[in-house]
């Protein structure tokens, strides 16, 4: 049955009375409003609080509990500020290369300092075993046990495969026309490769049965399969490279879709599946100081987030020293840089809007609206925000800087008649700063991507061939320290990986002469025999030309303005007597000076030399 207007009417009334006799909330009980200019905010924007996370953020930042404890006002650039307390540099050795740069280290040299007879052997050990351990369980392949020379030999094979792209392995032996690369057949067979690549193995298998026995406890280690190579690669990359001031932090993926807990995904790198590793690297040259791998159970998590424990484990070491400058990217906080304030660590990088303990202060802030090149700062203790307008806001965090400008960089902009000009555009100095030094990681990326080895394997074996990459490139830019300590000329990266390839296989001197530098072929190109005049015709008269200066042919004893550049000897080069030639191809002139009467063979045509004071023909 409908309910009629009037019950609807009666209905509301009791409501609106009941509800009048409630007693009022206390005082102290009442909720306080958030703050005006933020409830002028969109609702549909992510960092308001209207969306629940951002909500949470900014309950996390509200003035009872913000980090900013300085003014509450954005400043302007032409605003002076003080000077930051930088600590003094006092590493814990030398910065470079920790060999003696006067020692002529070879490219296996350098090599075998990361993969040394220790690691060989253990790997060989632990290969072998998992091989026995497999024809066990029924595979039928034979098996002869892997030995030291032999591992360093398939390192040749697989560093050799980045320099010479295949689409498959068997290209590589292949016999076929458009192959034929004789190197790896040299080396060894394609069965034997592919047998040592199917059981290659890092671990123990006995201690991988044992740690897979307590999976799901406190005892499993997500990292048994390669921690015996991970952990002495690591030792060899601390010991012999000390780092200089700027370091760089970043993530790195090894590119793996292997169905593992440790796989991850990020959508911004060029391979988004992979095992992810932390990486610290000096900012000089690339150098990889020092690497973590990934866990999704952290054993060392100190309740600060995951990228804070990321920095302070590659950072927590003691043969570092003070007084460095880190510089990151998606690993910037205010917590991050305040502890790493306390331990005598500058630290830089760029601060995401919504990230926790950036200010929520609006007044003077930077204009959504505003001119390229426009800048807001703003200080708090040790740490300095910094916002900088290009095509779009640029957030700063820095310990290390003081709020300046002193450079400009150049903008293209675009009028209104559609043409394009250059404008000069200010530029703080932390966003300079940045700049030049974060590319660190980058710059290793790089150096590894452009010869890789990476070889389409199965889950842990694609860190074993990032290893080899890691070992090969800061096995280049320790030659590379030392080289210009020395004044010497440089190997490209290209020529100490083909030199280390052949070192590797141990095939000996004879085929590495066979390959001459680029400096030897210039040399030969100087010395090359050439006819020149031998006197400058340029200083004699045009009617003296055709008799000044002639000396007597070495071969034929007549008179000639010609001479050999290389060899310094007069010699004929005239249309019926090529001496020039003749004496040249011929061995044995160059042996014994020609008498009046000899003659010369030169490919089978006889050539008279006349006597002394007797023309041809006479």
């Amino acid at each position: 049955m409908r309910t009629s207007i009037r019950q609807k009417l009666k209905r509301n009334q009791m409501r609106r009375k009941t509800t009048s006799q409630r007693p009022q909330k206390p005082e102290f009980e009442k909720v306080e409003k958030s703050p005006p200019a933020l409830k002028q905010q969109s609702k549909g924007n992510p960092l308001t609080p209207g969306h629940r996370s951002a909500k949470r953020q900014y309950e996390r930042n509200a003035p009872g509990t913000s980090l900013i404890t300085g003014p509450k006002k954005w400043k302007n650039e032409d605003e002076p500020d003080e000077k930051p307390n930088v600590f003094h540099f006092c590493p814990a050795r030398t910065p470079g290369a920790q060999l003696d740069p006067y020692q002529n280290y070879t490219p296996l040299e350098l090599f075998q300092l990361f993969f040394n007879q220790d690691v060989v052997d253990t790997l060989c050990s632990n290969t072998n075993k998992n091989a026995m351990r497999r024809q066990e369980s029924g595979n039928k392949r034979k098996w002869r046990p892997l030995l030291a020379e032999e591992l360093y030999k398939y390192l040749s094979v697989v560093i050799y495969m980045g320099l010479m792209s295949g689409h498959g392995v068997g290209d590589y032996w292949s016999k076929k026309r458009p192959y034929q690369l004789p190197f790896c057949q040299s080396v060894m067979g394609l069965s034997r490769y592919q047998h040592i690549s199917w059981s290659l193995h890092m671990s123990d298998p006995a201690e991988d049965e044992e740690n897979e026995n307590n999976k799901g406890t406190a005892e499993y280690n997500q990292l048994m399969r390669i921690k015996p190579l991970k952990d002495q690669i690591l030792e060899a990359c601390r010991a012999f490279y000390h780092p200089f001031q700027n370091l760089s932090i970043d993530e790195r993926m090894v590119h793996s879709k292997a169905r593992h807990s440790l796989k991850q995904y990020i959508k911004s790198k060029p391979y988004r599946y992979g095992f992810k590793l932390y990486v610290l690297a000096d900012s000089r040259n690339g150098y990889t100081c020092d690497f973590n791998v990934f866990m999704s159970k952290n054993p060392s998590a100190s309740g600060k987030g995951e990228n804070y424990d990321a920095v302070m484990n590659l950072l927590n070491v003691p043969y570092l020293g003070s007084g460095y400058h880190l510089y990151v990217n998606f690993f910037t906080s205010a917590t991050l840089f305040r502890d790493l304030y306390e331990k005598n660590i500058g630290a830089c990088g760029t601060l995401r809007e919504n990230r926790e303990g950036l200010s929520r202060i609006q007044e003077n802030s930077m204009p959504p609206q505003a001119e390229r090149g426009t800048i807001r700062w703003l200080r708090d203790g040790e740490l300095l925000f910094t916002k900088w307008m290009d095509a779009r806001p640029v957030t700063m965090c820095s310990t290390i800087h003081k709020a300046s400008v002193e450079e400009q960089v150049n903008r293209r902009k675009r009028g209104a008649d559609g043409s394009w000009t250059l404008e000069s555009v200010s530029v703080p100095n932390v966003i300079k700063c940045y700049n030049k030094c974060m590319g660190g990681v980058d710059l290793s990326d790089a150096l590894i991507k452009y010869y890789s080895v990476a070889h389409k394997t199965m889950k842990w074996y694609k860190t074993f061939y990032h290893f080899v990459d890691i070992a090969v490139v800061n096995s280049y830019l320790l030659y590379k320290d030392m080289a210009v300590v020395k004044n010497e000329n440089l190997m490209t990266h290209k020529q100490f990986r083909e030199k280390l390839c052949v070192q590797l296989a141990g095939i000996g001197e004879e085929d590495e002469a066979e390959e001459e530098p680029q400096e030897c072929r210039k040399a030969q190109v100087k010395t090359f025999c050439c006819p020149v005049s031998i006197i400058d015709q340029t200083t004699i008269d045009i009617g003296k030309r055709a008799t000044a200066g002639r000396k007597k042919c070495l071969l034929c004893q007549l008179k000639t303005n010609w001479k050999c550049d290389s060899c310094g000897v007069p010699l004929c080069m005239i249309s019926d007597r090529n001496c020039f030639r003749a004496w040249h191809l011929d061995k044995r002139a160059r042996a014994e000076k020609p008498g009046p009467a000899n003659v010369i063979k030169v490919l089978h045509k006889d050539i008279e030399i006349p006597k002394r004071g007797h023309k041809k023909g006479h």
